[in-house]
């Protein structure tokens, strides 16, 4: 099932982090909704530009010239330049991804009860115990549990803390990022993605004079968050037929250059 919640959630979190220089992605994630894509594809494709924010507020100047195309992603004019853009967001924690996606149901959910009182608006990172696995077992009483801990300000079995941010257009629930000594992110799984990629270069090459490959660590997921990047030194002998390899993380929007 395609949860389009989670990618205007998404949206929300990058016009409300960064303002005014949101505009463009914004523009284009509207447009992207009035090529009437398949809604597969159509969610595919928010997904890829929302990742790309980071990108965008290191590169202002930056236009997309095509936002539906295919191999690669989008083609970019930069500085008048054509320019390929491939994207893809590096997993850090496989396991996760299915206990992720239930969570993200559970916080739409919850966000649509709360949608109605307007004293509630507010961005929510909420420290919750996922590790449990009866927190797995009950989706009812779950939501009952977080409504409650919003509404009342108070803690809970599984919520351990709220931190609420302003935001006037509903209410946003997103899991406290919990900075770990020993989450690492190794190296060889950017190398992986950088190799499958690179196997597939002359399909993206020939619609641009030039390809980057962003990958993007989308640090609002669990499946994808870390804490520091294990073996970085070995990243700086990646061989690659793109001309730019970026790594970017869109929580305190930093970008490395790999190549």
């Amino acid at each position: 099932m395609i949860y389009c919640e989670d990618l205007n959630r998404n949206l929300e979190i990058c016009v409300a982090s960064n303002g005014d220089k949101s505009d463009n992605l914004v523009k284009w994630y509207n447009s992207i909704s009035n090529a009437k894509l398949h809604e597969r594809e159509e969610y595919q494709k928010k997904t890829e530009l929302l990742l790309l924010d980071t990108l965008f507020q290191h590169y202002p100047e930056m236009e997309i010239e095509n936002l539906t195309g295919e191999s690669p992603d989008f083609i970019i004019n930069y500085k008048g330049k054509q320019i390929g853009i491939e994207v893809s967001e590096i997993i850090n924690h496989f396991e996760l991804k299915k206990k992720e996606s239930y969570i993200n149901h559970i916080f739409r959910t919850v966000e649509k009860l709360l949608a109605e009182y307007k004293s509630l608006y507010g961005i929510y990172h909420l420290n919750i115990d996922y590790i449990q696995e009866d927190f797995y077992q009950q989706p009812e009483q779950l939501i009952k549990e977080i409504s409650s801990a919003i509404t009342n300000n108070k803690k809970t079995k599984f919520v351990k803390h709220i931190r609420r941010t302003p935001h006037q257009k509903g209410v946003l629930l997103f899991l406290e990022y919990q900075l770990s000594l020993f989450d690492e992110l190794h190296s060889d799984k950017i190398l992986e993605v950088i190799e499958k990629k690179n196997t597939k270069y002359p399909l993206y090459n020939s619609k641009a004079k030039e390809c980057w490959l962003v990958l993007v660590s989308n640090m609002h997921n669990i499946a994808s968050r870390y804490s520091y990047i294990h073996a970085k030194e070995e990243l700086e002998k990646v061989k690659s037929p793109f001309t730019k390899i970026l790594h970017l993380e869109n929580l305190y929007s930093q970008m490395m250059v790999i190549k």
